[in-house]
């Protein structure tokens, strides 16, 4: 019994030997694939220059009381070669553990309690501007706080290969990177997510701000983006980075240029759901539709077995694409639930279809004995609420009388690893061990026929 009974690395290793599974296969039909085309179209990222409210911006630092003062908008060399002597060697973090390697990493840091600056980035507008462009719809409105992180430097032969940032708490969602008017070459910010990349030189786009007045950049991404700052080859890229958090208090906006994205995309996203739910040859009897979510988010390590709110907490936390579809569906036929996926391995059918349960909340069972109860997958039937997907119940071999409920789901999005979660019981069978049941959250929208298609969701 291979599915719950493995650790990771074990588990993915056999997901690999055993390919794509059928049952996750994508609905194929024009319109789909343009809303499937529209939902991969949304930036993971903003970025853009901000003109400080004065004509000075003050970097105090100093681990004695003897604190140095420079500006930061007119450094003279001196003052940035000093900076960089005085920066302790930047290490990353591993594990919730920071690591020094400089094969990985080179660059200076100092932590925000060696440094001050006076930029009240609350009152900047920088704020909205970033979650204006990184949320959609009224996810828009969302309050949001920033926690001064990190000061860095990059000399010359400075790097930082492909990494992710380490959320410091459930309730972060994205950092923001400002980068200082200093001459330097190199040090471009390349981000990857979802099988994109995008390349963010902090040069560039400050030669072609307004030179009127002086003028920071800054680059914004969600935790999950994957992300690299390239060799810099001559002069010093200076930055100092922020860790974002939801909040509960507003901002007003200033003078700020955005470059990326040029704008929220939930317009095209209710247009593409709401022009495939309006033609008539696109499930013509109604149906089920899958979304597998895009964006990685902070879970809890433990789960209720009895009342995991866990699925109905993360409707408030979607983020970019994931919250400009959720607000579509909502708008177009009903707010769609949040669902845990877990894949049967070996419950196989005759077209290699791999029988899939959907959960309406994260399952957590202490126990399972695998002589006397019923395999995973009909546990999850019978006493967790869940649904038989993509499979035909009478081709599998159920211990305990009765029908189990069955949906077929018509899947837009692929469901994605990136919110995986994995669960621990005690397994006893011929031997007790340690038993795993890994789930993935897709949200599930059931639609009507054609000019019927909002309905109750099951």
């Amino acid at each position: 019994m291979f599915d719950p009974l493995s650790d990771t690395e074990e588990y993915d290793a056999y997901e690999r030997q055993l390919g794509p599974n059928p049952s996750l296969s994508l609905i194929q039909h024009p319109k789909a694939s343009g809303l499937r085309g529209i939902l991969s179209e949304t930036l993971p990222y903003c970025c853009g220059t901000l003109a400080p409210a004065s004509d000075n911006l003050v970097l105090y630092y100093g681990k004695t009381e003897q604190a140095k003062r420079v500006d930061l908008l007119h450094m003279s060399a001196t003052e940035l070669d000093d900076l960089e002597r005085y920066c302790d060697p930047a290490t990353f973090g591993v594990a919730h553990k920071d690591v020094l390697d400089a094969t990985f990493r080179k660059a200076g840091k100092l932590d925000r309690n060696h440094f001050a600056l006076n930029f009240d980035i609350e009152h900047s507008g920088l704020l909205e501007a970033i979650r204006t462009s990184l949320f959609t719809g009224r996810e828009q409105g969302r309050p949001i706080r920033a926690e001064l992180y990190k000061l860095n430097v990059y000399g010359k032969g400075s790097f930082f290969k492909s990494h992710k940032d380490t959320p410091r708490s459930a309730g972060m969602f994205a950092s923001l990177v400002l980068v200082f008017p200093i001459v330097h070459s190199g040090g471009t910010l390349v981000l990857q997510h979802g099988g994109y990349q995008w390349s963010v030189d902090a040069s560039v786009l400050l030669s072609n701000a307004d030179i009127s007045m002086p003028r920071i950049a800054y680059i914004a991404f969600f935790s999950d983006v994957e992300h690299e700052v390239t060799r810099v080859t001559s002069g010093h890229r200076l930055t100092i980075t922020y860790n974002l958090y939801y909040a509960f208090d507003d901002v007003s906006p200033n003078r700020i240029d955005v470059v990326q994205p040029q704008g929220a995309n939930e317009f095209a996203v209710h247009e593409n759901l709401a022009s495939l739910l309006d033609d008539s040859t696109f499930l013509p009897n109604g149906g089920i539709l899958g979304f597998g979510l895009r964006h990685l988010y902070p879970l809890p390590t433990s789960f209720d077995p009895q009342e995991d709110t866990t699925l109905e907490t993360l409707k408030g936390k979607l983020k970019g694409v994931d919250a400009a579809l959720f607000r579509a569906c909502t708008e177009l036929v009903s707010a769609p639930p949040l669902y845990t996926i877990f894949e049967a391995h070996s419950q196989v059918d005759a077209g290699g279809h791999r029988a899939l349960v959907a959960c309406p909340r994260v399952v957590k069972f202490h126990n399972h004995d695998t002589d006397d109860e019923p395999p995973v997958w009909e546990k999850l039937c019978r006493r967790w609420d869940g649904v038989l997907i993509n499979f035909p119940p009478d081709e599998l071999e159920k211990a305990e009388p009765g029908p189990v409920r069955h949906w077929t789901v018509h899947w837009v999005t692929p469901l994605s690893d990136v919110n995986r979660i994995k669960t621990r019981f005690a397994a006893y069978g011929n031997e007790p061990m340690m038993g795993y049941l890994y789930q993935r959250i897709a949200m599930l929208l059931q639609v009507g026929p054609p000019g019927h298609r909002k309905r109750a969701q099951a």
